[in-house]
């Protein structure tokens, strides 16, 4: 799910410097439609996305070091630490895409932003990376996107 893949990107609220810093966290934010917006840009080539996804309650908690697995299986996270309203956090990716980026995300129970920049591996040389990725609720899941969202999920996870 791209939702979930990007929601792990970001830096908008600086943390204080005694913080401490943590392996991992999660977020927790309300079942339902999304609207999902994100522009990422390499070497400054955009490449924006623009979807409406329905997330039902087992992934309404959401950890950063999934949504950085889910942008790339090689992709992990480093140094976080709380931020007003969210996390500050390195990601790091050594799989397919490699590059380090400082990143935040900021969320409400019906709302989530991103922002990263750093740099990335672009055709085998350094270049500029920055994302931005903004989630807003739109209202409940249809039942026809309930059930199949459910049904994926169950499959996933038999127990």
């Amino acid at each position: 799910m791209r939702f979930l893949a990007v929601a792990g990107i970001a830096a908008l609220v600086a943390c204080t410097a005694a913080a401490d810093t943590l392996k991992d966290a999660s977020i927790q934010v309300k079942p339902g439609r999304y609207s999902w917006k994100q522009e990422t840009s390499i070497v400054g080539i955009p490449i924006n996305e623009d979807n409406v996804e329905c997330l039902i309650p087992q992934k309404a908690t959401i950890a950063l070091s999934k949504l950085a697995y889910d942008l790339d299986e090689g992709c992990t996270v480093d140094n976080v630490t709380p931020a007003a309203g969210g996390y500050n956090f390195k990601l790091i990716c050594k799989g397919k895409t490699k590059g380090k980026a400082d990143a935040s995300l900021v969320h409400t129970n019906t709302s989530m932003t991103i922002r990263a920049k750093g740099s990335a591996e672009f055709m085998g040389l350094p270049a500029g990376f920055s994302m931005k990725a903004d989630a807003k609720y739109l209202g409940e899941c249809t039942a026809e996107e309930f059930a199949k969202k459910t049904k994926r999920w169950e499959e996933e996870n038999p127990s």
